[in-house]
Formats: C-alpha cells, structure tokens, sequence
C-alpha cells in the first residue's frame, strides 16, 4: 500500500512527490548538513577531499558552500577501492561510510571499461531504495500480485539483485530469470509464469520480440506482458523505438533511471516519449554541469549538460557530487501527463560522442533518427570508426541491416531518404552501407554500437 495509505491515489508518498521544489530544496539542505558531517566523520576518501580545498564539514551551510565541495567521478572511486584493498585488505576502508558490521549488500557497475565498481549497502540504504522503486512501480499502475520476469543481469549487476529485492519488498511476484539465462530461458518462463511485466535492457526486449515467434511459434504479443520496463541503455527513451517494440509485444513501454543509486526517475505513458519524472529530490541532489568546466548550469526547460549527483540520508557509500559522465537534459515545463515535478532524458555518455567535422553527435541519437525508417530497416547497425576515439575521420560510416523483403532496387532511394534526414536533422551526412537482416550481433546485456577496424 502507498505510504500515505490511500490505494486510490496516484503517489505512492503524495506529500513528498506533490511537494513544491522550493520546499525540496529546503529538505535537501538540511539533510545535506547532516550528510556532509556524517561523510567527513567516517570516511578517509571525504577528510582528504575537503582538507584539500580547505573545507570543513561545518562550513557547508548554503547552496553556494555546497558548490565548493570537489566533484568525483569513477576513476576515484576505482582509485580509493584500488587503496583500500592494499591498505586494509577489503574494499570499504577508503570510502565506504559505514562500520563493516553494518554493510549488507554488494552490487557492482558492470566493469565494462574497467574493474568493477563497488557499491556498499546497508539495511537502511536498502529501506530508501525500495521506497525509490515502489514510487516508480506504483505511479505506472504495478500493483501487488502483478508477475514480472526480471532479466537484467543477476550477477553482481547494480540492476539485478537489488531490483528483484525492491520488486519482492513492493509485493509482486518475481521470476527472476536473469540476462545470462538468455532469451529461450526467458521465454520458457514466459510461457510458464504468465507475467504481465517484463523488467530489462531495451536491447533484451528487442532480441525477445525478434526471436519469440521463432521460439514459441507465436508473437510477442500473445505472451500477455503488458508493461516493459527497461534502463540501463538508450531505446525506451525513443519514441520511434517506443513505439516499435510497444507494437511487438502490446504493452507499454517505459524509460526507468535508478537501482542502487537515489536518482529514480520513471517515464509516463504518453505515446510520444517526454522524458522520465525524477521522483527523488528529497534524496538525491541532480546538477547539471558544463561537461568541459563543470560549472554549474541553471536548471530551466532544455538546458543540457552532464549531470552529478549526491546522495541523502544514505549510510553505506554516500557519494557526493559524483559525475557519471552521462548528458541529461532537463524539462520544467508541466508535462501534459500531468504529474508534477522536472522531467530528464539522458543522451549519452562524455564517452560515447563522436565529433564529425566539429559536430557532436552520440550513438543513441543516431539509432533513434534510422528508428523512423524501420521495417524498411531492421533498426540494427553499427558505427564503423578506423581509430579509436571521439574525432571521426568523414564520412561517418554507417552499416545499416535492410529490412526483410527490401529490393536492392529501393535501398539506392532508402540510402538517400536517410543521409539526407541525418543531414538535415543533425548536420551530419552519413555513408551508408546496407547488410542482410539480423546478421549483426544481437546482445541480451547492453549494444555496443561502435566497431574499429
């Protein structure tokens, strides 16, 4: 039941997620004292971080010291875990907050570019995220009872275990298969359990709806699934890939932020994707920086920028001012939705953008303008660099899987239709190369849409 008890209502915590921002932020600062007290007491890591610009725990009293405190970011993190190990023999000495007595739960990033990443929980920090989780899974209309197959990644993966814990903590009924079972597992279970949510990357959800007919011998839409709840990469947050795999499957889809850390934010079900409502100020502070200054941009309706963030009220690891290296843009205009609150639309990570002939552009953008020519394209492609890098030498080569039933006669067209609309919407002018259907690599993780000759 929602914390405020009314099983009608639409907030799971209606004071706080109703709650003008200026009143949040008041909320915010207050909590913000204690936790840079609390940061400063407990961990090395926070001591030499203010002792290196002069600061003490104590002159954190306004808006303007909170913008003095450093930034962080995951090469520190690995640094202070890298220290930890050598200094104490376990990974928490550094930075973690918390007595090791207290410490419940591990999860970890996905080490993709690197050795993992730890996170550090405690049986409060596990309170506040379910809390976090139930106020996205109520505002969409989840109810206890409703099944949900879970196929994020279970092994250590920040989306995966404590995802199945908040899902069990809210009341609904979890299968939790898991990425490494793979798609047939995923749909034997499907069969099986009957659910009516479907919880994981947008490019699990797309290999399923490919191969269900396939496996099965019927759509993806006869398994029932009603709601597909997917993060971790670009897609759900594409309104032309939106709509696509809503097709697939007949359900809605929706764009989700959020799994050990307190920014949560969940996209509504508007057909036209407007971003996701960010359901947690009173625990999390979102800025928005220059990605190359890091100067704090003001937040008004579609600035852009690299975001950070600081946790409150969190025990374990509270990280504080942290950059991602993702791009976020932000809205403040009412969405026509009518839930309260900014909305956010991540972009991309620092990491991923090319520059082309001093345009800046990132894959997610790429595959959701080739999204609107789906079926006469499969929407599979890949980014073809000669060097690794950001600088792209021109043109910015594309291969593209044609769609089925597509006449080489009518991909000379197809190939104009497309350079021509990345030319005019982006600015940039692809060289197209069409391949067979499905004969790029498909993932059940998350798509890596960049190969270097």
């Amino acid at each position: 039941m929602p914390q405020n008890s009314q099983s009608n209502s639409l907030f799971w915590d209606e004071e706080l997620e109703t709650m003008p921002r200026e009143q949040l932020r008041e909320i915010q600062l207050a909590k913000l004292k204690k936790q840079v007290k609390y940061n400063y007491d407990n961990s090395i890591f926070y001591q030499r971080k203010f002792d290196s610009v002069g600061l003490e725990a104590g002159d954190i009293k306004t808006w303007d010291d909170f913008a003095r405190i450093p930034f962080m970011d995951k090469s520190e993190h690995r640094a202070a875990q890298d220290e930890s190990l050598e200094r104490f023999g376990h990974p928490y000495g550094m930075l973690s907050c918390a007595p090791r007595d207290k410490i419940v739960r591990l999860s970890a990033t996905s080490g993709t570019t690197g050795v993992p990443t730890l996170y550090t929980l405690t049986k409060n920090d596990i309170k506040v995220l379910n809390n976090l989780h139930a106020r996205k899974y109520w505002r969409i209309g989840l109810r206890p009872g409703d099944v949900v197959i879970v196929s994020f990644g279970l092994s250590m993966f920040a989306g995966g275990v404590p995802c199945v814990d908040a899902l069990w903590d809210y009341g609904m009924c979890v299968a939790p298969v898991g990425a490494e079972a793979g798609s047939r597992r995923l749909l034997e279970f499907a069969e099986l359990t009957k659910p009516t949510v479907l919880f994981c990357t947008p490019s699990m959800a797309e290999h399923v709806g490919e191969k269900c007919e396939e496996i099965t011998g019927k759509p993806a839409a006869a398994l029932g699934i009603k709601h597909l709840l997917c993060g971790g990469e670009p897609g759900a947050g594409m309104t032309e890939f939106k709509r696509r795999l809503e097709q697939t499957f007949d359900a809605r889809m929706y764009d989700m932020l959020g799994s050990v850390q307190t920014l949560h934010a969940i996209s509504c079900g508007s057909e036209e994707y407007k971003g996701m409502h960010f359901l947690s100020e009173d625990y999390c502070i979102l800025e928005l920086l220059n990605p190359e200054t890091g100067q704090q941009l003001e937040i008004s309706d579609g600035v852009t920028g690299e975001y950070a963030f600081t946790y409150l009220d969190w025990e374990g690891l509270p990280f504080m001012r942290y950059r991602m290296g993702d791009i976020m843009q932000i809205f403040t205009e009412p969405c026509e939705c009518g839930w309260p609150g900014m909305r956010l639309k991540l972009l991309g990570r620092t990491d991923d953008m090319l520059i082309v002939k001093g345009i800046n552009i990132y894959p997610a953008a790429i595959k959701n303008m080739l999204e609107r020519f789906t079926p006469r394209i499969t929407g599979a492609f890949r980014i073809v660099l000669d060097r690794p890098g950001h600088q792209v030498t021109p043109p910015l080569r594309l291969k593209v899987e044609r769609g089925e039933g597509m006449e080489e006669q009518q991909l000379g067209e197809l190939k104009k239709e497309i350079e021509q609309y990345m030319s005019e919407t982006a600015r940039v002018r692809p060289a197209i190369t069409f391949v067979p259907p499905f004969s790029l690599e498909r993932s059940e993780h998350k798509t890596r849409f960049i190969e270097v000759e």
